[in-house]
Parts: structure tokens; C-alpha cells; sequence
């Protein structure tokens, strides 16, 4: 199980399946949509431009993975070895990747 649906976590994801790993793999994530890039969005934002681009970072290519998006982790039992999502889901798991990355820091106005 890998928490974390953002480029760390499709990294994992990608890197897991590139070496060979064929077990049961989930990726959770917090928002809603699928994972996109950051940086550029909020460029093309800061800079005034009109639509903002497709940041959309490629997942669909990584074989055999869950897709939890919308469903933020918020809880860990490493004796039960389960994660607890918002939901009240809970999902086992044999293997995990915290791939959560931080939060952005906003700009004062």
C-alpha cells in the first residue's frame, strides 16, 4: 500500500511494478481527482494566464493498481497493520509507503 497519490507515490507505484513487485498494490489519496503536478498550475496562475494547463501526472500507465483518491488516510495501526481512511474504511496491508509529501506554504498577499 502506498499513502500518498502524488508524484512520490506514482513514483513508488511505478518503481514497485518496474522491479518486478506483482502483489496487491493501493494507492490512497487525499483529493478527490487524480494526481497532477504542482508547480506548473500554480505558475500559470501567479502569472495571470487565462486556462490553467492539464497537470494531470500519468498514472493510468502502472499496472494493476487500486486507486483510492477522495480518501485521505487518517490513521495507522502498525500491530493491526491496517490504515484507516476518513470514510471509516480500513485497509489492510502487508507492505507500506508513506509518500505524503508536505504542505504548500501560501504566499502572504
Amino acid at each position: 500500500m502506498i499513502v500518498g497519490a502524488s508524484l512520490a507515490g506514482l513514483h513508488a507505484a511505478r518503481t514497485l511494478r518496474g522491479e518486478g513487485f506483482d502483489g496487491e498494490l493501493t494507492l490512497v489519496g487525499e483529493e478527490p481527482h487524480p494526481p497532477y503536478d504542482r508547480p506548473p498550475l500554480s505558475k500559470q496562475v501567479l502569472l495571470g494566464g487565462g486556462e490553467a494547463p492539464d497537470t494531470t501526472l500519468p498514472f493510468t500507465d502502472i499496472p494493476d493498481v487500486v486507486h483510492r483518491f477522495g480518501a485521505p488516510a487518517v490513521r495507522l495501526d502498525p500491530v493491526a497493520r491496517t490504515v484507516t481512511l476518513a470514510d471509516g474504511g480500513e485497509l489492510p496491508w502487508d507492505g507500506l509507503v508513506i509518500a505524503t509529501g508536505a504542505r504548500a506554504r501560501p504566499f502572504p498577499a
